[in-house]
Order: C-alpha cells, then structure tokens, then sequence
C-alpha cells in the first residue's frame, strides 16, 4: 500500500502539518533530514512539534541531520540544539572546503527532505521549504508526502522511488562531515565574524519590515536581530507595574525588538501577546515569560520577578541576553564598562540603536 499528499502551504496543507501528522502515525524509529540550512525558529518549531507529538517516544528515535554552511544561513544555535538532542547527530555537507572559501560552498548544497522509518511504513516528505520557520509552515511552498508500506508495496513505482530516497541520503551522509564542538566552533565563529553579521545572508525567515515611521527599524536591521545571538538594552525607568513600592518586571523595547526573541515582525493590535520566550537570570533555572505588544506601541517582555529569581531590581541596569538554544536566552546584568563593550560590538555591525527616550540598545 502506498499514498501519495500534496503539500501547498500556507493555505492547503504545509510541510509541518505534513510531518506532524506521520508523526502521529507512532512506532516510528528513525528520523532523517537533509535540509539546505536551519534556522533557529525552525529548529524550535520542528523540535517542538514532532516531540509534542510523540512525547517520550521522541527519545529513542536515531535522529540525522544532513545540512550545510553554505553561505553561513544555519545557525549555530540550532546546530547545537541538534547535537543536544538523544540519538541524535549532525553532519555538514563539503564542510571543511565551506569553511575555507568563506562559507561560500563548491557545489551548492540545497535538498529539503524528511526520511521516516516506522514498524511497517516508510514516510517521505519533499518540497521547496528549508528547516526553517517560513519553510516549514508560513511561506508559499509546494512538495509532496509519501507513505509506502515495506511488507506489501502495492505500487512498485511508490516503493523503488522510497528505496532510492534512503540509498540517496545513506550516500550524502557517508559523504559527510560529522560535526563535533571544534567544528562547531570554526563554523559560529565565521558566522558571527564582523563581516558576516554586517551582511548576512538572507534566509525565508528574514521578512520585510511594514514600519514607515522615520525611527522605524529598517529590513535590513531586522535581519540582524534575527542572527544575532546577542542583545543588550539600557533598562531605564521600569514602569512600576507591580505597584508603587515595589520594583517593576516589565520591560519596554523598541517595536519589533520580537524579532530577536523568535517572532516575525508583522503587525498586530496593541495589547496582544506575541508569543514567550524562555529565560534563565544569571544561569539559574529556565521559564517562560510573556512577550506582548504594548498599547505604548513598544514590544513589552516581562522579566523574572525582582527580589526572587532575579536581582533586586531592573531600574537603570544594563541588560544582556544570550540566546543559548533555540528561544532560550540567559539573562546577566553588565557593569558600565561592560555596556561600553556590547555597543562597540555592535557600533561594528552597524547594528546599535537609540529609542525616542534615549536608551541605547543593540546586538552582536
């Protein structure tokens, strides 16, 4: 028995509902991917999905991830949540020839394809879209799923195409450069080099700003908010939301600062939720806090609680957050000297701002 889906996203079917729904087939053991680049949000979104869909049985699937460095679009930060994950391994496509010519590859490196293996079935999706957030669910793709079922394939056709599938990925992995940390290393330290994050290269998930007030961040500023892994911001004044006496939680950024923490910049209505995003304070525990968009049409993210989990207060400090996985940050206070720091960083790619008030603020 074989069945063949189509898959044309946004509207139709999209290749995460595609994935989600083999993925709820169960009994799968093997997950092999082959993807141009990965992104951070999609790695957040794929993980998410597919171990929201299998619960604990997520664990003992043997994970691959086939991908590339080709002209630094993959994120470290979702490289190593890759390699993070149980039964799992990561290998980059001509990595070391990559690394050498500046990220720009010998022979381009761009499959978009999921391999899954259950008890019967072998499960096939392909398409245009890349493992990334717009690849896998919000921009205009087309592809196709494939279900075929080993012990009796009822069209022969269906079941060589599969078998060729898992012969071409089994070729492209032993092809392949096993990432480990020194590699990993090499590779984030050519991404986050001063040229690369001054023109990164863009990706489907880097989308066009809708902003035309003269103070309005720019495209071109949203994409670096997207591959930075670092922001900083003075804190100022924090509104005193939790009342006169006590210190406030609540702080208020640049609009569209979302970017940063994994969210698109597109419009929405003052006092809506955007989303959350996971924060530790100084190493400690990670948990997740509310990012909105403010009726002062600044995005507000609320931090953790002064006087608990996180310091005494906010007012007036000098804040850094590092993005450590996907949507995951850890959250340190800077001295003075250490501002002066993360704005030269950032002075160098071009990428250091001032609000209305006077706050500085920047990534790198």
């Amino acid at each position: 028995m074989s069945k063949v889906s189509l898959i044309a996203q946004p509207a139709v079917r999209t290749t995460m509902a595609a994935i989600e729904s083999i993925a709820k087939h169960g009994s799968l053991t093997k997950l092999d991917v082959a993807a141009a680049y990965v992104t951070s949000s999609g790695a957040y979104d794929l993980l998410n999905r597919i171990e929201g869909t299998l619960g604990s049985r997520w664990t003992v699937v043997k994970k691959r991830w086939l991908t590339s460095f080709d002209y630094c679009r993959t994120q470290p930060v979702a490289l190593e949540a890759l390699l993070s994950l149980p039964a799992s391994s990561v290998r980059v496509y001509d990595a070391h020839f990559c690394l050498s010519h500046g990220g720009r590859p010998k022979v381009p490196f761009h499959p978009k394809a999921f391999l899954f293996r259950g008890k019967d079935n072998d499960f096939a999706v392909a398409g245009s879209g890349n493992m990334s957030r717009s690849g896998l669910s919000k921009g205009v793709e087309v592809g196709f799923s494939l279900t075929v079922n080993r012990k009796s394939p009822s069209e022969p056709t269906s079941a060589s195409a599969m078998k060729a599938l898992w012969r071409w990925y089994k070729d492209a992995w032993e092809k392949a450069t096993p990432l480990n940390s020194a590699l990993l290393k090499r590779y984030a330290a050519l991404y986050e080099s001063v040229p690369n994050l001054t023109h990164p290269a863009a990706t489907e998930d880097d989308l066009a700003s809708e902003e035309t007030t003269k103070r309005a961040l720019s495209s071109q500023d949203l994409q670096k908010l997207r591959v930075c892994s670092h922001f900083w911001i003075e804190a100022g004044n924090i509104t005193k939301n939790r009342g006169a006496h006590l210190p406030g939680n609540q702080l208020m950024m640049k609009r569209l600062s979302r970017v940063f923490f994994g969210y698109d910049p597109s419009p929405v209505p003052v006092n809506t939720i955007i989303g959350s995003a996971e924060i530790s304070f100084s190493g400690g525990a990670f948990a997740s806090y509310t990012l909105s968009y403010s009726d002062n049409k600044m995005d507000k993210l609320n931090l953790p609680m002064p006087g608990t989990i996180g310091p005494a207060a906010y007012d007036k400090e000098y804040l850094l957050f590092r993005e450590v996985a996907p949507h995951k940050f850890n959250l340190t206070i800077g001295t003075k000297s250490d501002k002066a720091g993360w704005l030269k960083r950032s002075k160098a790619i071009d990428a250091d701002f001032k609000m209305a008030s006077g706050r500085e603020w920047g990534v790198f």
